[in-house]
């Protein structure tokens, strides 16, 4: 388990930042495991070596009046989200030494609650290497795709939201939303502490980057980035610096 400090957008195409604290938790058994990540929990109900499949589950944080620009509070409000889903996925680590591994990832994601009602689908690939004793680096990278309801809750400007906050009328497609890319670091200081850091450059793209919301009000570039102390076992451990914030 771990906990994880960090900063991230105020909401998503914000150039207003907040700082956050994240839970990590892994529950191991052979290849199955429970995995708590920030905001979001996912099971692998596969005992493969090297591949992953299973349910998830995530809670996404929606837009409210308590955001710093004075302009967006006055656009509509999106609800926090209960999503839930599924995730399939291929994982390689090396025998002898686990520290060496990479994998993809894709995943499905679905609003069941009254948040911004849409689903979207994430395919994600990383890379871990050894550089020195107790050094690794990673790299992270994948894109997204979002439905017209993710899409018009989150970059929408409705012609009440116009006539209140001065932004265009704007409608908001589905599509790829974004790409993104992350270098990683893990500091292995003694069995079982290790300390991890990662920066997300997230670009947005489409009808997202087009938004008022975003080209107005906004950026299209984000940066995400944190810090994280644990105490899983080395192996499990670089898994976890890919998600400081969702």
């Amino acid at each position: 388990m771990g906990v994880a400090v960090g900063v991230a957008p105020d909401y998503e195409g914000s150039d207003d930042y907040t700082f956050g604290v994240l839970p990590a938790v892994n529950l191991q058994f052979e290849n199955r495991y429970i995995r708590l990540l920030g905001t979001g929990l996912t099971l692998n109900i596969l005992n493969h070596e090297y591949f992953r499949f299973g349910p998830l589950a995530y809670f996404r944080l929606g837009r409210d009046d308590d955001i710093d620009d004075e302009v967006v509070k006055r656009v509509h409000e999106v609800d926090d989200s209960v999503e839930f889903g599924a995730f399939v996925g291929f994982h390689y680590f090396d025998q002898a030494n686990p520290r060496i591994r990479y994998g993809a990832d894709l995943e499905f994601l679905q609003d069941v609650s009254d948040g911004h009602e849409g689903y979207i689908v994430q395919l994600s690939a990383r890379w871990w290497y050894p550089i020195t004793r107790t050094i690794d680096i990673g790299l992270v990278g994948g894109t997204t795709y979002a439905s017209d309801d993710y899409m018009s809750a989150f970059f929408g400007v409705t012609p009440t939201d116009s006539a209140s906050s001065g932004l265009n009328t704007y409608k908001a497609d589905s599509g790829i939303k974004d790409v993104y890319i992350q270098p990683m670091l893990m500091i292995h200081l003694r069995e079982p502490w290790h300390i991890g850091a990662g920066v997300r450059f997230k670009s947005l793209l489409s009808d997202a980057s087009d938004s008022p919301v975003v080209e107005d009000r906004g950026s299209d570039t984000q940066i995400i980035a944190g810090v994280l102390s644990d105490l899983y076992e080395t192996h499990l451990s670089l898994l976890t610096v890919e998600y400081l914030s969702p």
